[in-house]
């Protein structure tokens, strides 16, 4: 079976997965505000997951409308993010520059449910509460002075928390970003005609926005609600988890799947008949069970599959 393994492009796309307007005047200023809001601070993002706790610290920056993450791992990339691209940077970064057409569209079905004074950091702040369909699904905190995105909470069904994004110091002000270091990245290419693909259009309430080539491995698309968002690859070959400590078999509705949690995100691997796919989102677990239910269901890849497999060694 030819080894291939997820790249750290998958691990990087949902750094930035907010939307960027909004269904009303209110909410849209809360974004507005949020992205031109300049500021540095450390940052804890906190997943209660099936299997137990995933967590992770970076240190973020936000100047000129791009925000700036770095993993306290040395030698880890740096990722940027600004209304419509997204890319990795530094050693080992494969995850060249992404656009995203999602960047500017507002989040359909979102509506404010509420929104409560609240004191975080020592700082006045507005809690903003949305839902959709009647389920309250995210709660956001946001600096009054400032406008600066402080907290994040994805819900699940139930109302049980998902996973929380954190500021844990917060310092106002435009942060000296050292751009030199960066460097250049590539970028990845839209593929024009989706036709060809398996893709479906819709995934539960997900809409497919962009497909792109992948590794010329195959093809990856671009699916968000308006706020949740997900990649979904497809290969003809088949993935490989041999190298995924985390990977546990998933017993889905459709089917066994191999399913693993790090920090804000989720992945499963399956085959198909017609070949390999991956899922890679921050999706709250009960969404994940309603795409999955959309998507090619897992079972065994044709001959011309396996074949290529086989070639593959």
């Amino acid at each position: 079976m030819k080894r291939l393994v997820l790249g750290a492009v998958i691990g990087l796309v949902f750094w930035g997965a907010l939307p960027s307007a909004a269904q009303t005047a209110t909410l849209s200023s809360y974004f507005e505000r949020a992205a031109s809001a300049e500021y540095a601070g450390d940052q804890v993002l906190t997943c209660r997951t099936p299997v137990g706790i995933r967590d992770s610290a970076a240190r973020v920056q936000q100047a000129g409308g791009v925000l700036y993450v770095r993993a306290g791992v040395d030698g880890a990339p740096t990722v940027s993010a600004d209304a419509g691209t997204l890319a990795a940077h530094g050693p080992g970064a494969a995850a060249e520059s992404i656009a995203f057409a999602a960047a500017t569209k507002a989040p359909a079905g979102y509506t404010m449910a509420g929104t409560d004074a609240v004191t975080y950091l020592g700082r006045d702040a507005d809690r903003v509460s949305l839902s959709a369909g009647g389920t309250n699904r995210v709660r956001l905190t946001f600096d009054q002075e400032t406008g600066a995105l402080l907290r994040s909470e994805t819900l699940n069904a139930d109302g049980t928390v998902y996973c929380t994004t954190r500021l844990t110091s917060f310092v106002p002000g435009l942060p000296e970003v050292d751009t030199a270091e960066l460097g250049a990245v590539r970028k990845v290419s839209k593929q024009p005609d989706f036709s060809a693909t398996v893709f479906p259009a819709r995934a539960g309430t997900f809409r497919r926005l962009d497909v792109y080539g992948w590794k010329d491995l195959g093809n990856m698309a671009y699916y968000s609600d308006g706020f949740f968002a997900f990649a979904l690859f497809h290969v003809q070959e088949r993935f490989s988890v041999t190298s995924i400590p985390e990977a546990r078999e998933w017993e889905g509705e459709a089917g066994t799947y191999w399913r693993w949690f790090r920090p804000g995100t989720t992945t499963l691997v399956w085959d198909t008949k017609d070949g390999g796919m991956a899922l890679h989102g921050d999706l709250p677990l009960d969404m994940q069970a309603a795409v999955l239910a959309a998507l090619p269901a897992p079972g065994r890849p044709n001959f011309f599959s396996r074949i290529l497999s086989l070639l593959g060694g």
